[in-house]
């Protein structure tokens, strides 16, 4: 008789029903989405190529590092989605931390909207009737309600069934399963260590592609080559951090832990040093008409700063959480019995 644990591929008929049909579905909407991704990236960029000045050696940052994530996103959702059709485990495990991130992001879009759409409303802009005005928001809040809070809760839920585990840990079984019969260990890094290297990459990448021109640190606005070197370090501490964490290694995480706990202190100490958040911004070298939407929505700055918060608090209290999927010393360094 085989004995399996809950870790290791079913040698038996499954007790869960096979969800290979759904796996099948989510898939090819996943390769529709990585498709619109990436058309938006070539949309983005040939934009950005279009409205370059002749004499410019390459288009602005912003805009090819908008495209860079797009095309990343794009890989990504390809990539989860031929997984998933494949019933593959690891794809399973790449979309729920891409699933909760999305959530994540979602949920701190729709709390800043909840913050100033009704400070939005209660302005006139012009001839544009009030009634205009408040339809218009209610479709945008809806549009972030079902693109960032609803679907990636649905792929969530979906991906962390035990009957989909069971699916792709079958099919995983199958494939490289032993001539005797049995299953092999399910191997892979546990999903709290994917969403927080994914974290950790996606700063780099988000860090790599700005292009302000200007860091505040602790209440400190630093310009030119000072507030490259400290971008340029956070992006280096990020990427070892992921780097690490991805090959499970307790230092990643210690060093996530020690860059989210200071640029957290930093961002308070800023907000609580420059309360007039749009000169903050404006010392920041923020665009003119973007400075112009913060004067007349006086709720929206503020709005940001707390959800930048409470984001990274809850990022804190995540990483915390995350620290018991890294082996300990005694399993790292297993020790020698005398004699050898």
């Amino acid at each position: 008789m085989t004995i399996m644990d809950s870790t290791l591929g079913v040698a038996g008929p499954s007790p869960y029903k096979s969800r290979r049909d759904w796996l099948n579905a989510f898939g090819v909407i996943e390769i529709l989405m990585g498709g619109a991704f990436l058309l938006f990236a070539i949309v983005i960029l040939w934009a950005a190529g279009a409205t370059m000045p002749s004499n410019a050696i390459s288009p602005p940052a912003r805009m090819v590092g908008t495209a860079l994530l797009y095309g990343l996103l794009a890989a990504v959702f390809v990539a989860g989605g031929i997984g998933s059709m494949l019933c593959k485990n690891w794809a399973r495990i790449v979309m729920l931390a891409v699933s909760s991130l999305w959530l994540g992001f979602g949920l701190m879009v729709a709390l800043i909207l909840a913050f100033i759409v009704p400070a939005i409303t209660q302005q006139r802009h012009g001839n544009f009737p009030a009634e205009g005005q408040h339809a218009m928001m209610v479709i945008i809040f809806t549009l972030v309600a079902a693109l960032g809070v609803l679907l990636p809760a649905i792929f969530l839920f979906f991906y962390s069934r035990k009957s989909v585990r069971a699916t792709c840990l079958a099919q995983d079984a199958a494939q490289f399963s032993t001539p005797e019969g049995g299953g092999i260990a399910a191997s892979g890094l546990p999903v709290p260590l994917v969403i927080l290297g994914v974290w950790q990459a996606l700063g780099v990448l988000s860090l790599l592609t700005s292009s302000m021109r200007a860091d505040p640190v602790f209440g400190v606005v630093l310009r030119g080559m000072a507030a490259f070197l400290v971008v340029l370090a956070r992006a280096v501490l990020d990427g070892y951090a992921a780097w690490a964490i991805f090959r499970q290694q307790l230092i990643g995480w210690q060093v996530a832990l020690f860059t989210t706990s200071i640029w957290m202190i930093s961002g308070v100490v800023t907000y609580f040093r420059h309360p007039d958040l749009v000169q903050l911004g404006r010392e920041m070298g923020y665009s003119a008409h973007r400075l112009r939407i913060f004067e007349q929505s006086p709720h929206l700055l503020p709005a940001l700063w707390v959800a930048v918060i409470v984001v990274m608090t809850a990022f804190l209290v995540f990483l915390l959480y995350a620290r018991r999927f890294f082996p300990t010393e005694e399993q790292a360094c297993p020790s020698v019995p005398k004699g050898q």
